[in-house]
């Protein structure tokens, strides 16, 4: 599916909340909260989608190749997504003061050479205006929550090879490259690109 990062499908969106063992769901720093996303956030999500990747592809792209994307089928791509999430997957957002400025997508590796159990961070993204201000670990968090909630044991995610802020965040989140590498067209804009995998090892979950 377009804008997600990687194909979904499966079932239809649960209109149940996140798990309350984990502490992510809670409020973080009196107005910053994340939660599972509903059918009605796809527009939101797609505006984050589009205004992050507008901001951390500036330097790849011309701003006319910037504003190939529509929101409009964008949106309609994450409406989609969102209806048929396959199990153990989940989208999460985060809210700073009701507005929507971020999101996760957790899923089931579709990789072949990964250990058994493990989740892959298909897509995290936040508003450049929230960028370095704590939203971005938050959602980390929660992503690595929800991996072990599915009864995963490892985290992985692809990274553009060159995108040093994003590989800097997953290693301080405890991800190291696994080795693997992948070239081919973005997902949604009009370029090539290079990914590393990072990958770690999850801690079991508390009682």
């Amino acid at each position: 599916m377009r804008g997600w990062g990687c194909a979904l499908g499966g079932r239809v969106w649960p209109e149940s909340p996140l798990p309350s063992h984990g502490d992510y769901a809670a409020l973080v720093a009196g107005e910053l909260a994340v939660r599972e996303a509903r059918p009605g956030d796809a527009r939101a999500i797609a505006e984050v989608s589009m205004a992050s990747r507008r901001w951390s592809y500036r330097e790849l792209l011309t701003e006319a190749e910037l504003e190939v994307m529509s929101v409009e089928e964008t949106t309609a791509d994450f409406a989609h997504g969102l209806a048929e999430l396959r199990p153990g997957s989940a989208v999460l957002v985060a809210e700073l003061a009701g507005r929507i400025v971020g999101y996760a997508y957790v899923l089931p590796s579709p990789e072949d050479d990964v250990p058994a159990g493990t989740s892959e961070l298909g897509s995290l993204y936040v508003t450049e205006d929230v960028a370095g201000t704590g939203v971005a670990p938050v959602l980390m968090d929660a992503a690595t929550e929800q991996a072990r909630a599915a009864g995963q044991g490892y985290l992985s995610s692809w990274v553009r090879r060159e995108n040093g802020r994003a590989r800097r965040f997953y290693e301080k989140h405890g991800m190291r490259p696994d080795g693997a590498e992948r070239s081919g067209p973005h997902d949604v804009l009009p370029i090539e690109i290079h990914e590393i995998r990072y990958r770690k090892q999850l801690e079991p979950r508390r009682p």
